[in-house]
Formats: structure tokens, C-alpha cells, sequence
């Protein structure tokens, strides 16, 4: 199942150059000017942008996001050892991201948890470990690294442990597994909608409307473009029930600007189950 990582990171590295970018109006007028994928990261497109941050100063086109970056790492462990634990994942974790560490790069909140967590335990602090409540995307990771490795979701929820101990991330790895394996059969936007009947209560309002807008933006309407799933899974039902290939999709996500590297991540795992993948890309890619 290579072509899921090569999805996942051909999406994410193709939106780097714009993450964090909320200036939606100032994208869009990009976007007739020039390709908004894989471009270089530019400090004058972020002051311009004036509603953005540039978390990613040092990027080159093809690099990847934190959340891509654990992609590769938590896959290469896996390889190594199908029964890698939650503990021994948080352990790479540290060792890759700790001060001095090996990545060089935006560490993100539930980063800087493993971090903290990990020195009260060094230096035998009394105080109590950080909770574990993230609820950002990178909950998916585990489960795109496990469904190209043919582990099970199970396996993947355990992973997700060292960041969040929300259930509804399991929801949701079992939610696309069948979308994809019904969209094979009849059409990603019969899936979509065919999903909705198992999506958790909380979610079921936006994501129906992101399947009834009629227009891709106005979903905007009722969601924003951070990084929270309460947010990212409905535009990311906009961006798939509004395309039809891979490249429209992940073109559409990154002029929605925001966290559109790690939405990226996701939407580009699951359509790379679904569509080719522009081989120019995958060579911009570091994979």
C-alpha cells in the first residue's frame, strides 16, 4: 500500500508552501495568477496575507509538515515492528522532536506535551503528566500509517493514544475504510452521503452540510479552516464531494488555506485508494 504514504505526503508537501495561510480572498486571487501547489515558502506572500502564520520558514519545496514528518517516522517503525506500542511510539516521538533532536521545525501543541511530559519524567518532577486531549488531525496518522501497512484500526487507535483519547478517531478510521471500499463501487459522493448515517452525532450537522452546499466556500459559512476535526472533517467532505481526481482536490484544498498541509495528509491517503497520482508530483515529493 505504498501508494496511501505517497498520497498522504505528495498532498501534504504540495500545500506546505501556503499552510497557515486564512486569508482566503488573497489565495483565491493567487490562484489566477499562478499554481498554488507545491510553491516555494515566500515571507512576502505571508505578509501580504496578513492573516497567516509561517510556521514553516526554512521549508523547501517538497518538504512536509510536522504531521507528515511523524507519517514517516511511525511508518518505519512499524515496518521495523508490527507491535510497536503507544509507549514506544512516544518515545521516537520524543527522541525526534526534543530540543537538540534531529527535526528541525514547528513543533505543534501536542508536541510540546511529549516534550514536557518526558522531562518531568526525567527529572523525576512531581508535577502531573499533561492530559492527552488533542484534537487535531494528526489523530489520523496512526491510522494511515496502519492501513498501508494492512494493520488494523485497533492498532491505529492505540497509536493515536499518545495524542488524543477521543473515540470518535476510531469512529472515523472504520467511517473510511467503508467510504473508500463503497466509492470503488459506486462514487465517492454516494459514499460521502451513505456515510453520514455513521458519522458520531456531534459531527452529523456540518458534515451534512458540507455535502449541500452549492458552493465549495460556503461551508465556510459554519466551519473555519484550523486544524481541529470539528472543522477539518467538513471541509474535507466539501473538498472530495466537490472534485473529481486527485490534483483538483488537493489544488481546492490548499486554496482554502489554513491547515491545508495536514488536511492534506488525510484527503490525500484517501483518494490516492481511489486516483493516480501525477508522477511530477511524487518526484517533487520528499518522500
Amino acid at each position: 500500500m505504498e501508494k496511501i504514504i505517497q498520497g498522504a505526503l505528495t498532498a501534504n508537501a504540495a500545500s506546505l508552501g501556503l499552510n497557515w495561510i486564512y486569508n482566503i480572498p488573497y489565495l483565491d486571487r493567487l490562484a489566477k495568477e499562478q499554481d498554488l501547489t507545491f510553491q516555494a515558502v515566500d515571507p512576502a506572500k505571508y505578509k501580504r496575507a496578513r492573516k497567516a502564520y509561517m510556521a514553516y520558514p526554512n521549508a523547501k519545496v517538497g518538504d512536509v509538515s510536522l504531521q507528515g514528518s511523524i507519517l514517516k517516522w511511525l511508518v518505519e517503525a512499524l515496518k521495523d515492528d508490527n507491535d510497536l506500542s503507544k509507549e514506544d511510539f512516544e518515545d521516537l516521538l520524543y527522541e525526534k522532536i526534543k530540543p537538540g533532536g534531529p527535526y528541525e521545525g514547528w513543533v505543534e501543541s501536542y508536541g510540546k506535551k511529549i516534550i514536557l511530559n518526558h522531562f518531568y519524567k526525567e527529572l523525576e518532577l512531581e508535577n502531573d503528566p499533561i492530559a492527552i486531549d488533542d484534537d487535531q488531525l494528526v489523530g489520523f496518522i496512526p491510522y494511515i500509517a496502519c492501513k498501508a501497512l494492512n494493520l488494523s484500526n485497533e492498532k491505529a487507535f492505540e497509536l493515536a493514544g499518545v495524542f488524543t483519547n477521543d473515540e470518535n478517531y476510531l469512529k472515523f478510521y472504520h467511517i473510511f475504510d467503508s467510504l473508500i471500499e463503497k466509492a470503488k463501487k459506486t462514487s465517492l459522493s454516494e459514499a460521502l452521503k451513505a456515510s453520514l448515517t455513521d458519522v458520531p452525532k456531534a459531527f452529523g450537522f456540518k458534515l451534512t452540510m458540507a455535502l449541500n452546499t452549492e458552493t465549495p466556500k460556503d461551508i465556510l459559512k459554519i466551519v473555519n479552516t484550523s486544524c481541529s476535526i470539528g472543522y477539518a472533517l467538513p471541509l474535507i467532505y466539501t473538498i472530495l464531494n466537490s472534485t473529481t481526481s486527485f490534483e483538483e482536490a488537493v489544488r481546492l484544498n490548499t486554496q482554502f488555506g489554513g491547515a491545508s498541509s495536514d488536511r492534506g495528509t488525510l484527503i490525500g491517503a484517501l483518494l490516492a485508494q481511489l486516483h493516480d497520482i501525477n508522477p511530477a508530483w511524487i518526484e517533487l515529493t520528499h518522500l
